[in-house]
């Protein structure tokens, strides 16, 4: 038995193309906010831009990676030479850290990993470490200045550098396998590849 052809009523085909602008709209505005103000919580930019566009919060909200897609699209409108200089100066202090922890099996993360960077940006390192003791007595014993922090539940290290400060999460095997999937990452070679394709 054939079935029928499921039509979308044109009341919902309208709903779901005002969802989608209304969602580009908040990704757009919440990489503005993150570019320009600094904010590094993807959450809580994505509620300021609901709220400022006077829209609900509760639902219909863009993902991170809609939110990233939205950088790169401002970063290819106002980009300048400075912003790659910039880019170029936090990949080489990343590459420089994940040396200091290559026994951590370091991995960048976040803006720096992906490229899209602002003045505010930070340095996101992942590291391998079973207990949070043994990194920090190597963070005592290499003489490196740094803060405890929790983020949602989970350890993690802000360190103190020029030209920008480097946020460390401890994660173990299993937690880093599971978080791989949602953010882009880069191994040291990785990274050097990366470095060196762009010096040429």
């Amino acid at each position: 038995m054939r079935r029928a052809p499921v039509r979308m009523s044109k009341r919902s085909s309208e709903n779901t193309a005002r969802n989608a602008q209304a969602r580009a709209r908040i990704a757009d505005l919440a990489a503005r906010l993150m570019a320009e103000h600094g904010i590094r919580d993807y959450a809580l930019a994505k509620r300021k831009a609901a709220r400022q566009l006077a829209l609900p919060e509760s639902q219909g909200l863009p993902s991170n990676g809609e939110v990233d897609l939205a950088l790169v699209d401002r970063q290819r409108l106002f980009a300048s030479a400075d912003q790659d200089m910039h880019l170029a100066r936090l990949r080489a202090e990343a590459l420089e850290v994940m040396h200091i922890f290559e026994r951590f099996a370091p991995i960048l993360t976040g803006g720096v990993a992906s490229g899209v960077v602002s003045d505010h940006s930070e340095i996101e390192l992942d590291v391998l470490a079973d207990a949070s003791k043994d990194f920090e007595q190597f963070l005592i014993n290499t003489g490196i200045d740094f803060k405890i922090l929790d983020r949602k539940g989970q350890m993690a290290y802000r360190i103190y550098a020029q030209p920008a400060d480097v946020l460390v999460r401890l994660l173990s095997r299993d937690t880093r396998h599971a978080s791989a999937a949602h953010r882009p990452q880069l191994n040291m070679r990785q990274l050097s590849q990366l470095i060196a394709k762009a010096s040429t």
